[in-house]
């Protein structure tokens, strides 16, 4: 049977208070728990398997080094959010500053796979096939920085617009318009199939 929210936030409590005790299994269940949920988030934001398999080893480092100051102001789940877009941001910005790499068609591709096989079976509600879910990821993946990393904030990881546009240094007019874009975009492309 399916845990609840509830019951996830209970259990996530217990297990971070054990890590922070130093109890190593503790910390392992937690990584376990979240890292599909971690590359995941890392995947869409930077369109790449293998940074995000980076990404989400960087991440757990940084949980590692710095649970025993979480004082549970939010989730663990929350906190695990943050740290991960907050991450994703950083390898942006770095990538942007270095012009950033091109990738291949072939290897986007098999990125898709991967994270279908992944996480977005999960996805699959009675309207959607698995082959529509490919292709809304394959669509969101393709879109540009600027509407991509937005809507995954906004629709996947239910950031307010606010926090959004704090984020990316943008303004929350231009935040609520790239999101916008963004779907419509979507949209289009589905409809053209």
């Amino acid at each position: 049977m399916k845990k609840t929210s509830k019951e996830n936030k209970e259990e996530d409590k217990i297990l971070v208070k054990k890590a922070q005790e130093d109890d190593r299994t503790s910390f392992e269940k937690l990584v376990k728990k979240y890292s599909n949920y971690v590359y995941t988030t890392a995947f869409f934001m930077l369109r790449n398997s293998h940074d995000a398999e980076d990404i989400s080893q960087e991440v757990f480092v940084k949980v590692y080094l710095s649970l025993k100051g979480f004082r549970g102001l939010s989730s663990f789940k929350t906190w695990l959010r943050k740290l991960t877009v907050n991450t994703c941001i950083d390898k942006i910005r770095l990538r942007s500053k270095t012009k950033g790499k091109k990738f291949s068609l072939d290897k986007m591709t098999e990125d898709y796979e991967i994270v279908f096989k992944r996480y977005a079976k999960g996805l699959e509600k009675d309207y959607f096939t698995s082959e529509k879910v490919k292709e809304v990821l394959r669509i969101i993946v393709d879109l540009d920085e600027n509407y991509r990393i937005p809507l995954i904030l906004r629709d996947l990881q239910d950031y307010s617009y606010r926090e959004i546009a704090k984020l990316t240094k943008k303004p929350i007019g231009t935040v609520k318009t790239n999101i916008y874009r963004a779907r419509k975009t979507i949209k289009e492309k589905l409809d053209e199939k």
